[in-house]
């Protein structure tokens, strides 16, 4: 092989191209071998993503902060001590007579279920409430007539606290016991001036509690039981 390239090159140098560029050749030993040319394919490199993991958002629920439990008093007071009030007949509840303007007072604790400025009643007014404790719970109390500044529906009341104002002059005030409504307990069977079973009833239980009476109910239950008149 090297004595090819000095020919080739003394050829070269003979033919006065001495100021061309002599480029090699590779030739290879062996005949009928073609040189072989290796191509190099350039590598593609595909960008990896990173994807990145989310955190979950925790909700914490949300907790309503509890209304202060409300802590009844137990017993019942005699709403007409204190004076200026005056007992009068019995009907379908017990009528009592207010000799200047006085408190109208919860006979126990309570719930005050309605109270009504525009009502079918002389003096337009009536409040009712639903006693929640001692013999009498759950048994429901009406004041009606002559009253002003009602409380409203839905208060939680204790034994001897002002519901309402009863204001002197006729109609005066009446006491008996109700329905869930207000309506009175004798209400569907009452004929007007007679005394009625429901109205004793409640008679007995404001003498219970030291009330006076101007009629003598007689014997039987406090509890609105019973006949209604």
């Amino acid at each position: 092989m090297r004595n090819k390239l000095a020919v080739l090159i003394s050829l070269a140098l003979g033919t006065g191209l001495g100021a061309m560029p002599v480029r090699a050749a590779v030739v290879s030993d062996n005949p009928g071998t073609v040189p072989t040319t290796t191509s190099t394919t350039p590598t593609t490199t595909t960008p990896t993503t990173t994807t990145t993991p989310t955190t979950p958002t925790i909700t914490t629920p949300t907790t309503a902060t509890p209304k202060p439990t409300v802590h009844l008093k137990s017993g019942y007071i005699n709403p007409f001590a204190g004076g200026g009030w005056a007992p009068s007949r019995i009907d379908m509840g017990m009528d009592w007579i207010e000799t200047k303007t006085l408190p109208v007072k919860a006979i126990g604790a309570a719930r005050i279920l309605g109270s009504d400025s525009h009502a079918g009643w002389p003096g337009g007014h009536i409040i009712w409430y639903q006693l929640l404790t001692g013999s009498h719970a759950g048994d429901i109390v009406y004041v009606a007539e002559h009253l002003k500044k009602l409380i409203r529906a839905g208060t939680i009341v204790q034994p001897g606290q002002t519901i309402a104002l009863a204001i002197p002059g006729y109609p005066w005030t009446e006491w008996g016991w109700a329905d869930s409504y207000g309506s009175p307990r004798a209400y569907p069977c009452y004929k007007e001036g007679r005394a009625t079973n429901s109205g004793k009833e409640m008679a007995r239980f404001l003498s219970s509690l030291g009330a006076l009476t101007a009629h003598i109910a007689g014997a039987g239950p406090s509890h609105p039981s019973g006949k209604r008149c």
